[in-house]
């Protein structure tokens, strides 16, 4: 989906892009005295000299994709998790050089590290909790494998490894392991199910829109870096911000003025996420055209640059501009342009994101499939991740394509989404509603149905929402 919340991994993404592709052409650091060295070492971690602590390693294994780690010791169980960081595994043994580099800058600027380490109390049973997903939230909506939480009791001055193993990109394991005697390594510890915290469902409780309270302190958050910018660049870009945060509560008109008073800031230096805002409120006013036409000197660019690269790099080259794609995908298929919209959909791409970008972007593919009438349009790449994911997918995007297969999936999809709260479950009911409104109007004939959906969408008024501004000019 094309959500807010994606945008700042987006963002990295395409920054981290940027620094491997210009990597000759950065400022030289200056080399630092020995005495400099040594006071930036880290400090000693009070706990590691406590030979009583037992010691917790955590690392991934299988794909490079970020694993967000938290423990608790909570009673009851399954709450109070805290944090313990973000783990990724380069993939240095199975991936090309290139790959490898990119996604280990893609990831340090995300604040990931190939492995951490933590020292807990001994005799305490502890639940640790693993997940894989782009963001620093603990809830499980935007988590692609997991999340999966183990339980054991650590012993004094052991040394213990958890991993978090991934068997494709849709399949995933944990284990903890007694590693003291690395030549004798023990499993140790059990699976642990968990409900719904009791926090979860008193938030659940609330009758508040997230999405708009979220986006309401956004455009605060941007309105202050704004007035406390003290460069040209620092003010575009809290003004793209504030644009992107009006544009989503709906206000897309001081949305365009604001970000074309960034762009005018930035001058030539545009970073291309700045085109893909100012396109993106141009496709909420109602201007497919225009939105393509301000996309098509970046999507050009981008394909330009991913031709040159071999098969198996394309994907990550594509990525710079995932979210211009994915945009530019919609304008299309509001145009009736099937084709273009499809080509256009095939090439975006967030390989470091995962398999939940994947299972949406199937979706998107089902519905435009059924809009264009036309077999010959198939993309054999996407007609295999749609089937792929119909049936591995996590999430509620399995149900959503098994209903696209005929399958009745209603009661499937209600319990998933009925998992989440807050903004998890507003996004996760704005895609049911408009999926299923399209599944019924174009593919059932019954537009009725469709415009039912579209009654609930308006209900739901999930701000930032694509499948809502979309949603009104073709379900009703």
């Amino acid at each position: 989906m094309i959500r807010s919340k994606r945008t700042t991994f987006i963002a990295a993404t395409t920054l981290a892009s940027v620094l491997a592709l210009t990597s000759c052409a950065h400022r030289p650091k200056p080399v630092r005295d020995p005495a400099s060295r040594v006071a930036r070492r880290p400090a000693v971690d009070a706990d590691a000299a406590n030979p009583d602590r037992a010691k917790l390693v955590f690392t991934t294994s299988g794909m490079p994709m970020i694993v967000l780690y938290s423990i608790s010791t909570a009673i009851p169980a399954c709450e109070g998790f805290e944090p313990v960081g973000k783990v990724f595994d380069s993939g240095r043994s199975v991936l090309l050089p290139w790959i490898a580099r990119f996604t280990e800058k893609t990831h340090k600027l995300l604040r990931a590290e190939i492995s951490r380490q933590k020292y807990v109390e001994p005799g305490v049973t502890l639940q640790v909790q693993g997940g894989s997903g782009p963001t620093d939230e603990l809830s499980p909506r935007y988590w692609s494998c997991g999340p999966i939480v183990t339980v054991f009791t650590p012993e004094k001055g052991r040394t213990y490894s958890v991993n978090f193993n991934f068997q494709g990109t849709a399949s995933c394991s944990q284990r903890v392991t007694d590693i003291t005697d690395p030549a004798h390594p023990v499993p140790v510890g059990q699976g642990l199910q968990c409900k719904i915290p009791q926090s979860r469902i008193a938030l659940a409780g609330q009758n508040k829109n997230f999405l708009q309270a979220e986006h309401e302190q956004r455009l605060a958050d941007a309105q202050r870096k704004a007035a406390a910018a003290a460069s040209a660049a620092d003010k575009a870009d809290a003004l793209q911000q504030e644009a992107a945060a009006l544009d989503s509560l709906g206000r897309s008109n001081e949305a365009l003025t604001a970000i074309d008073q960034a762009l005018q800031l930035a001058g030539p230096s545009v970073d291309p996420s700045m085109t893909v805002t100012r396109a993106k409120i141009l496709f909420s006013l109602n201007d497919p055209q225009a939105t393509l036409n301000a996309l098509a000197p970046e999507i050009e660019k981008t394909r330009r640059f991913a031709s040159g690269k071999r098969e198996i790099e394309r994907p990550l080259a594509l990525s710079v501009f995932s979210e211009g794609f994915a945009t530019a995908a919609f304008a299309h298929a509001q145009l009736g342009h099937w084709n273009d919209a499809i080509s256009t959909l095939a090439d975006a791409h967030s390989p470091l994101e995962g398999p939940s970008f994947y299972a949406y972007r199937s979706l998107v593919y089902r519905y435009l499939m059924a809009r264009a009438h036309d077999s010959s349009l198939a993309n054999a790449r996407l007609e295999q991740d749609a089937t792929y994911y119909a049936t591995h997918d996590k999430s509620h995007y399995s149900a959503l394509l098994r209903m696209w297969q005929g399958d009745d999936t209603t009661h499937e999809l209600v319990a998933d989404i009925h998992r989440m709260v807050g903004t998890e479950g507003q996004e996760a009911d704005s895609e049911a509603y408009f999926y299923r409104g399209a599944y019924m109007k174009f593919v059932k004939g019954d537009e009725a149905m469709g415009r039912a959906m579209l009654q609930r969408l308006d209900s739901l008024a999930p701000y930032g929402s694509i499948e809502w501004i979309y949603g009104k000019r073709v379900l009703n």
